[in-house]
């Protein structure tokens, strides 16, 4: 009889752990809630030669490029999207090659202008 509750114990415990691992190996293998891709911009202001841009994720490692010509500085920002609001934002300060002058800044994802930041 020992040897039979022993075994029924062992199984328990193999297919508790068949359980846990069926878990956890379904939620690596979803599809991940977080996307690294290209974010827009949610506002922006003019620091001449240093441009500061705000994007609605949250601590999503932004990275930015810049395109600049003699009319426009494209800026595109590739970040995390994690928890999108105001409550928790991303923000860089980007160089551009020479101030920005009379030139328009524009938001590489939208293709449009980015709204400004009040204040």
């Amino acid at each position: 009889m020992a040897l039979r509750a022993n075994s029924l114990s062992r199984a328990g415990i193999v297919l508790a752990n068949v359980a846990l691992l069926a878990l956890v190996t379904g939620c690596e293998s979803a599809e991940p809630s977080e996307k690294r891709g290209p974010q827009p911009i949610i506002g922006w202001s003019n620091g001449g030669d240093v441009q500061s841009v705000v994007i609605g994720t949250c601590h999503g490692n932004p990275v930015a490029t810049v395109e600049e010509d003699d009319e426009t500085a494209i800026i595109t920002v590739t970040s995390t999207l994690r928890s999108p609001g105001d409550a928790c934002q991303d923000s860089l300060q980007i160089a551009l090659d020479r101030d920005l002058g009379n030139r328009h800044v524009i938001d590489g994802v939208t293709g449009e202008p980015p709204p400004g930041i009040e204040g």
